[in-house]
């Protein structure tokens, strides 16, 4: 068994942004979404490369709101583009999802309630003053 790194990629709103003008309406689980797996998959795809690891996934893949396929089909894609292997474990099979929660609390690990996208934050959630 290897070991297994996290990177976290830079914070770049306006780049996200830009890549989905025009879809701002789409409904969640939409094209909008398929963007920005892309986007996400690809940057650790290239970090995976960068690095010499040989394999690379997301924790997308524990969301029972996230779409299993349409993720593998964008990260096998790139793992062909990219010379790497994407690993398609269903990470919220077997009670998966339910286990990643309790692992949250068990380590004291924050959990946000929403996916990070801007326009799948319910109103309830933003800051006073945002729209």
């Amino acid at each position: 068994a290897g070991e297994i790194a996290f990177a976290e990629g830079p914070y770049e709103p306006q780049r996200y942004l830009a890549a989905v003008r025009g879809l701002e309406g789409e409904p969640e689980g939409g094209k909008r979404c398929a963007v920005c797996f892309r986007m996400r998959l690809e940057a650790a795809a290239r970090t995976a490369r960068e690095r010499g690891i040989g394999h690379f996934t997301t924790t997308l893949s524990v969301s029972p709101h996230k779409d299993h396929k349409l993720l593998c089909e964008i990260g096998e894609a790139l793992a062909q583009e990219y010379g790497l292997v994407y690993v398609t474990e269903d990470f919220k099979k077997k009670d998966g999802f339910r286990r990643s929660v309790e692992l949250s609390k068990q380590y004291h690990l924050y959990r946000q309630n929403y996916c990070g996208c801007v326009f799948s934050r319910r109103p309830e959630q933003q800051a006073p003053g945002q729209k």
